[in-house]
Protein backbone atom coordinates (compact mmCIF):
# COMPACT_ATOMS: atom_id res chain seq x y z
CA UNK A 1 0.00 0.00 0.00
CA UNK A 2 1.37 3.54 -0.95
CA UNK A 3 1.76 5.60 1.91
CA UNK A 4 0.68 9.13 1.59
CA UNK A 5 3.16 12.03 0.53
CA UNK A 6 4.28 13.76 3.48
CA UNK A 7 3.06 17.56 3.04
CA UNK A 8 5.69 19.33 4.63
CA UNK A 9 8.22 17.61 1.79
CA UNK A 10 5.64 18.74 -1.36
CA UNK A 11 5.71 22.01 -0.09
CA UNK A 12 9.27 22.37 -0.12
CA UNK A 13 9.77 21.05 -3.76
CA UNK A 14 6.72 23.18 -4.82
CA UNK A 15 9.08 26.13 -3.42
CA UNK A 16 11.84 24.86 -5.23
CA UNK A 17 10.34 24.59 -8.45
CA UNK A 18 8.89 27.96 -8.58
CA UNK A 19 12.29 28.83 -7.55
CA UNK A 20 13.53 27.56 -10.54
CA UNK A 21 15.56 24.12 -9.16
CA UNK A 22 14.43 20.88 -8.43
CA UNK A 23 12.31 18.76 -6.74
CA UNK A 24 13.28 17.69 -2.85
CA UNK A 25 13.46 14.22 -3.63
CA UNK A 26 16.52 15.11 -7.09
CA UNK A 27 18.20 17.33 -4.37
CA UNK A 28 18.74 14.48 -2.08
CA UNK A 29 19.11 11.65 -4.54
CA UNK A 30 22.06 13.83 -5.69
CA UNK A 31 23.62 15.34 -2.60
CA UNK A 32 23.79 11.52 -1.58
CA UNK A 33 26.20 10.59 -4.90
CA UNK A 34 28.05 13.75 -4.15
CA UNK A 35 29.04 12.64 -0.61
CA UNK A 36 29.02 8.74 -1.65
CA UNK A 37 31.94 9.44 -4.32
CA UNK A 38 30.83 5.21 -5.78
CA UNK A 39 32.64 4.70 -9.56
CA UNK A 40 29.14 3.50 -10.40
CA UNK A 41 27.72 5.58 -13.07
CA UNK A 42 24.63 6.25 -15.54
CA UNK A 43 25.38 7.59 -18.66
CA UNK A 44 23.90 8.00 -22.47
CA UNK A 45 27.64 7.55 -23.47
CA UNK A 46 29.08 5.20 -25.92
CA UNK A 47 31.96 2.99 -25.06
CA UNK A 48 34.55 5.63 -27.61
CA UNK A 49 32.94 7.92 -25.50
CA UNK A 50 33.63 6.93 -22.18
CA UNK A 51 37.19 6.02 -23.37
CA UNK A 52 38.41 8.94 -24.87
CA UNK A 53 36.52 10.96 -21.63
CA UNK A 54 38.66 8.87 -19.43
CA UNK A 55 41.61 9.69 -21.36
CA UNK A 56 41.32 13.44 -21.01
CA UNK A 57 41.06 12.58 -17.19
CA UNK A 58 37.02 12.79 -17.08
CA UNK A 59 35.04 10.79 -14.91
CA UNK A 60 31.40 10.47 -15.93
CA UNK A 61 29.22 10.84 -13.27
CA UNK A 62 25.94 10.30 -13.90
CA UNK A 63 22.79 11.37 -16.25
CA UNK A 64 21.28 14.74 -15.30
CA UNK A 65 17.91 16.12 -16.65
CA UNK A 66 15.89 19.28 -16.40
CA UNK A 67 11.91 20.06 -17.62
CA UNK A 68 9.55 22.69 -17.60
CA UNK A 69 6.10 22.20 -18.83
CA UNK A 70 5.28 26.23 -19.59
CA UNK A 71 1.68 27.44 -21.03
CA UNK A 72 1.96 29.86 -23.46
CA UNK A 73 -0.30 33.59 -22.55
CA UNK A 74 -2.56 34.77 -25.03
CA UNK A 75 -0.45 36.17 -28.37
CA UNK A 76 -2.46 39.29 -30.92
CA UNK A 77 -2.23 38.10 -34.67
CA UNK A 78 -2.19 40.48 -37.52
CA UNK A 79 -4.85 40.91 -39.43
CA UNK A 80 -7.09 43.44 -40.63
CA UNK A 81 -5.82 45.23 -43.64
CA UNK A 82 -3.98 48.29 -44.46
CA UNK A 83 -5.03 50.17 -41.48
CA UNK A 84 -2.84 48.18 -39.29
CA UNK A 85 -0.25 50.09 -41.33
CA UNK A 86 1.97 47.18 -42.43
CA UNK A 87 2.81 47.22 -46.32
CA UNK A 88 1.42 44.17 -47.75
CA UNK A 89 2.69 44.15 -51.27
CA UNK A 90 6.34 43.90 -49.77
CA UNK A 91 5.73 41.38 -47.19
CA UNK A 92 6.54 41.89 -43.27
CA UNK A 93 8.08 39.34 -40.80
CA UNK A 94 6.69 40.03 -37.49
CA UNK A 95 8.31 38.65 -34.06
CA UNK A 96 5.20 37.30 -32.12
CA UNK A 97 6.89 38.28 -28.47
CA UNK A 98 4.81 36.38 -26.25
CA UNK A 99 5.38 32.57 -27.67
CA UNK A 100 8.83 33.55 -28.38
CA UNK A 101 9.08 34.40 -24.94
CA UNK A 102 7.50 31.29 -23.69
CA UNK A 103 9.86 29.28 -25.58
CA UNK A 104 12.82 31.07 -24.35
CA UNK A 105 11.66 30.64 -20.67
CA UNK A 106 10.94 26.91 -20.97
CA UNK A 107 14.44 26.66 -21.77
CA UNK A 108 16.55 28.68 -20.02
CA UNK A 109 14.30 26.89 -17.00
CA UNK A 110 14.78 23.24 -17.81
CA UNK A 111 18.17 23.81 -18.48
CA UNK A 112 18.73 25.82 -15.11
CA UNK A 113 17.14 22.85 -13.27
CA UNK A 114 19.70 20.46 -15.53
CA UNK A 115 22.90 22.41 -14.00
CA UNK A 116 21.37 22.81 -10.47
CA UNK A 117 21.52 18.34 -10.62
CA UNK A 118 24.87 18.65 -12.09
CA UNK A 119 26.24 20.72 -9.70
CA UNK A 120 25.12 18.96 -6.85
CA UNK A 121 26.48 15.79 -8.40
CA UNK A 122 29.52 17.63 -8.31
CA UNK A 123 30.19 17.70 -12.04
CA UNK A 124 32.45 20.06 -13.60
CA UNK A 125 30.80 19.67 -16.89
CA UNK A 126 27.87 18.41 -18.87
CA UNK A 127 28.68 16.45 -22.26
CA UNK A 128 25.96 15.50 -25.05
CA UNK A 129 23.26 18.05 -23.47
CA UNK A 130 19.97 17.21 -25.83
CA UNK A 131 16.86 19.61 -25.78
CA UNK A 132 13.55 18.14 -26.57
CA UNK A 133 10.54 19.77 -26.70
CA UNK A 134 6.94 19.39 -27.37
CA UNK A 135 3.47 20.56 -27.73
CA UNK A 136 -0.06 18.60 -26.93
CA UNK A 137 -3.29 18.01 -29.16
CA UNK A 138 -5.04 17.70 -25.86
CA UNK A 139 -3.48 21.06 -24.04
CA UNK A 140 -3.35 23.80 -26.74
CA UNK A 141 -0.64 26.58 -25.91
CA UNK A 142 1.08 24.01 -23.36
CA UNK A 143 4.47 23.46 -24.01
CA UNK A 144 7.54 21.61 -22.69
CA UNK A 145 10.90 21.31 -22.77
CA UNK A 146 13.15 18.49 -21.16
CA UNK A 147 17.25 18.95 -21.34
CA UNK A 148 19.33 16.02 -20.67
CA UNK A 149 22.87 15.50 -20.90
CA UNK A 150 25.97 13.20 -18.66
CA UNK A 151 27.81 15.27 -15.73
CA UNK A 152 31.43 14.65 -15.91
CA UNK A 153 34.24 15.31 -13.29
CA UNK A 154 37.85 16.47 -13.93
CA UNK A 155 40.08 14.16 -11.98
CA UNK A 156 43.55 16.47 -12.93
CA UNK A 157 41.66 20.15 -12.73
CA UNK A 158 39.89 22.62 -9.94
CA UNK A 159 37.11 23.60 -12.10
CA UNK A 160 35.29 25.34 -9.98
CA UNK A 161 31.88 25.58 -8.34
CA UNK A 162 29.55 25.87 -11.90
CA UNK A 163 29.62 23.40 -14.32
CA UNK A 164 30.11 24.25 -18.02
CA UNK A 165 27.29 22.61 -20.63
CA UNK A 166 27.80 21.48 -24.15
CA UNK A 167 26.10 19.77 -26.58
CA UNK A 168 29.03 18.43 -27.85
CA UNK A 169 29.57 14.41 -27.66
CA UNK A 170 31.64 12.65 -25.47
CA UNK A 171 34.34 12.13 -28.08
CA UNK A 172 33.93 15.95 -29.32
CA UNK A 173 34.46 17.07 -26.00
CA UNK A 174 37.19 15.04 -25.26
CA UNK A 175 38.96 15.86 -28.70
CA UNK A 176 38.34 20.22 -28.26
CA UNK A 177 40.29 19.57 -24.68
CA UNK A 178 43.06 17.74 -26.01
CA UNK A 179 43.94 20.55 -28.75
CA UNK A 180 43.43 23.36 -26.75
CA UNK A 181 39.68 24.54 -26.63
CA UNK A 182 37.73 24.64 -23.53
CA UNK A 183 33.16 24.72 -23.81
CA UNK A 184 32.60 28.25 -22.30
CA UNK A 185 28.90 27.18 -22.23
CA UNK A 186 25.38 26.34 -24.26
CA UNK A 187 24.38 28.92 -26.11
CA UNK A 188 20.46 28.50 -27.74
CA UNK A 189 17.49 30.67 -29.00
CA UNK A 190 14.00 30.59 -29.74
CA UNK A 191 12.23 33.43 -32.60
CA UNK A 192 8.56 32.95 -33.33
CA UNK A 193 8.07 34.96 -36.49
CA UNK A 194 4.44 35.73 -38.34
CA UNK A 195 5.40 35.43 -42.08
CA UNK A 196 2.65 37.99 -43.77
CA UNK A 197 1.67 37.17 -47.47
CA UNK A 198 1.52 40.46 -49.54
CA UNK A 199 -0.80 40.89 -52.54
CA UNK A 200 1.59 39.88 -54.97
CA UNK A 201 2.55 36.50 -53.67
CA UNK A 202 -1.02 35.92 -52.98
CA UNK A 203 -2.35 36.98 -56.22
CA UNK A 204 0.33 34.48 -57.70
CA UNK A 205 -0.90 31.53 -55.48
CA UNK A 206 -4.66 32.09 -56.07
CA UNK A 207 -4.56 33.01 -59.54
CA UNK A 208 -5.93 31.30 -62.63
CA UNK A 209 -3.30 28.45 -63.59
CA UNK A 210 -1.34 29.43 -60.29
CA UNK A 211 -1.51 25.66 -59.57
CA UNK A 212 -0.08 24.48 -62.64
CA UNK A 213 2.82 26.15 -62.44
CA UNK A 214 6.03 26.86 -60.60
CA UNK A 215 6.54 29.46 -58.34
CA UNK A 216 8.69 30.84 -55.23
CA UNK A 217 6.70 31.79 -52.84
CA UNK A 218 9.48 34.96 -52.05
CA UNK A 219 7.71 36.50 -49.01
CA UNK A 220 7.99 32.99 -47.13
CA UNK A 221 11.40 32.91 -47.75
CA UNK A 222 12.63 36.09 -46.69
CA UNK A 223 10.62 35.40 -43.86
CA UNK A 224 12.41 32.48 -43.14
CA UNK A 225 15.60 34.41 -43.75
CA UNK A 226 14.54 37.14 -41.00
CA UNK A 227 13.93 34.64 -38.57
CA UNK A 228 16.61 33.25 -38.39
CA UNK A 229 18.60 36.16 -39.06
CA UNK A 230 16.90 37.23 -35.46
CA UNK A 231 17.87 33.93 -33.84
CA UNK A 232 21.18 33.83 -34.46
CA UNK A 233 21.65 37.49 -33.35
CA UNK A 234 20.41 36.16 -29.68
CA UNK A 235 22.72 33.04 -29.84
CA UNK A 236 26.00 35.46 -31.11
CA UNK A 237 25.45 38.01 -28.32
CA UNK A 238 24.78 35.00 -25.41
CA UNK A 239 27.97 33.79 -27.30
CA UNK A 240 29.83 37.12 -26.52
CA UNK A 241 28.43 37.84 -23.29
CA UNK A 242 30.45 34.21 -22.44
CA UNK A 243 33.21 35.91 -24.03
CA UNK A 244 33.81 33.03 -26.64
CA UNK A 245 36.21 32.45 -29.82
CA UNK A 246 33.19 30.80 -31.56
CA UNK A 247 30.09 28.66 -31.48
CA UNK A 248 30.29 24.55 -32.98
CA UNK A 249 27.71 22.38 -32.69
CA UNK A 250 25.14 24.32 -34.05
CA UNK A 251 21.95 22.85 -34.73
CA UNK A 252 18.63 24.74 -36.72
CA UNK A 253 15.54 22.93 -36.22
CA UNK A 254 12.00 24.94 -37.55
CA UNK A 255 8.22 24.15 -37.50
CA UNK A 256 5.71 25.93 -39.69
CA UNK A 257 1.86 26.29 -40.22
CA UNK A 258 -0.17 28.73 -42.25
CA UNK A 259 -2.57 31.23 -40.87
CA UNK A 260 -5.21 32.54 -42.98
CA UNK A 261 -5.49 36.48 -42.54
CA UNK A 262 -8.96 38.50 -42.76
CA UNK A 263 -7.56 41.33 -45.21
CA UNK A 264 -10.98 42.92 -45.16
CA UNK A 265 -13.53 42.89 -48.45
CA UNK A 266 -13.60 39.60 -48.39
CA UNK A 267 -10.12 38.76 -48.77
CA UNK A 268 -7.90 36.15 -47.04
CA UNK A 269 -4.54 35.88 -47.16
CA UNK A 270 -2.86 32.91 -46.36
CA UNK A 271 0.39 33.59 -43.62
CA UNK A 272 2.85 31.59 -42.26
CA UNK A 273 3.82 31.28 -38.57
CA UNK A 274 7.12 30.37 -37.72
CA UNK A 275 9.22 29.01 -35.28
CA UNK A 276 12.95 28.61 -35.81
CA UNK A 277 15.14 27.01 -32.88
CA UNK A 278 18.93 27.17 -33.06
CA UNK A 279 21.50 25.42 -29.91
CA UNK A 280 25.40 25.59 -29.60
CA UNK A 281 28.15 25.13 -27.79
CA UNK A 282 30.56 28.31 -26.88
CA UNK A 283 34.16 27.85 -27.10
CA UNK A 284 37.60 29.26 -26.12
CA UNK A 285 40.85 28.87 -27.40
CA UNK A 286 43.49 28.30 -24.66
CA UNK A 287 46.56 29.66 -26.30
CA UNK A 288 48.23 30.98 -22.99
CA UNK A 289 48.58 29.41 -19.46
CA UNK A 290 46.68 32.35 -18.18
CA UNK A 291 43.15 31.51 -19.95
CA UNK A 292 44.41 27.80 -18.76
CA UNK A 293 44.41 29.63 -15.12
CA UNK A 294 40.83 30.91 -16.00
CA UNK A 295 38.85 28.68 -17.71
CA UNK A 296 40.53 24.95 -16.74
CA UNK A 297 41.57 25.87 -13.26
CA UNK A 298 44.69 24.54 -11.20
CA UNK A 299 45.38 21.05 -11.02
CA UNK A 300 44.16 19.00 -8.06
CA UNK A 301 46.57 18.65 -4.87
CA UNK A 302 46.44 14.51 -3.44
CA UNK A 303 44.11 15.75 -0.89
CA UNK A 304 41.42 16.49 -3.39
CA UNK A 305 41.84 13.42 -5.73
Amino acid sequence: MTSAPDPERVRKSIEALEAGGIPLAAQERLDALRRGGASFFTSDLTANEVLLLRGGGFRPLTQVMGSCFYNIGWQWMPGGGLGYGYTYNQGTTLELETPTEAWNEARRLAVGRLTEEARRAGADAVVGVSLQRGQFDWAAGLLEFVAVGTAVQSERYDLGPDPVLSNLTGQQFAALFAHGYWPAGLVASTTVGYVMTGWQQQRGISGFMSSTRNQELEDFTRGVYDVRGRTMMQLTRQAHELGAHGVIGVDFQREAHEHERDAGNGVHYKDLVLTMHVIGTAIVELAHAEEQAVYIGLPLNEEQR
